[in-house]
């Protein structure tokens, strides 16, 4: 894969996790996959065409910072699971998951759309 001698879409590497769970995020979730296309990084060059999935680096990189609260969104919930079963795998310290509704904080524009209304342009 890393060699670029196969094409983007066409291989993945994936984790090998519980296919008879109820929690469908515990099927063999994507470790790894190919990209193509892809803007060179500014320190490795484009050495790398593999880039790991947000579900297998998620984790690790809040393990790694010591993270002790990880915020995600609701959508995230289901992959609680995950999160974890990959963690308990690789021995890592285990921060602590908190998923959220939507966030409201009156008298401030939180909206990224409206909020860019009122900056000036820099050029």
């Amino acid at each position: 894969m890393r060699q670029g001698m196969i094409e983007e879409g066409k291989a993945t590497l994936r984790m090998k996790q519980d296919m008879q769970s109820d929690n469908g995020n515990m099927y063999d979730l994507i470790a790894y996959r190919i990209k193509a296309s892809f803007t060179p990084h500014p320190h490795s060059g484009d050495k790398w065409c593999v880039y790991p999935s947000y579900d297998y680096a998620h984790c690790i990189v809040d393990s790694l910072e010591d993270i002790t609260h990880s915020l995600c969104t609701l959508e995230f919930e289901t992959r609680r699971a995950s999160y974890y079963w990959l963690l308990n795998v690789l021995d890592l310290y285990q921060p602590y998951v908190w998923e959220y509704s939507r966030l409201n904080v009156t008298n401030n524009v939180m909206s990224k759309r409206k909020a860019s209304n009122h900056i000036i342009p820099f050029c």
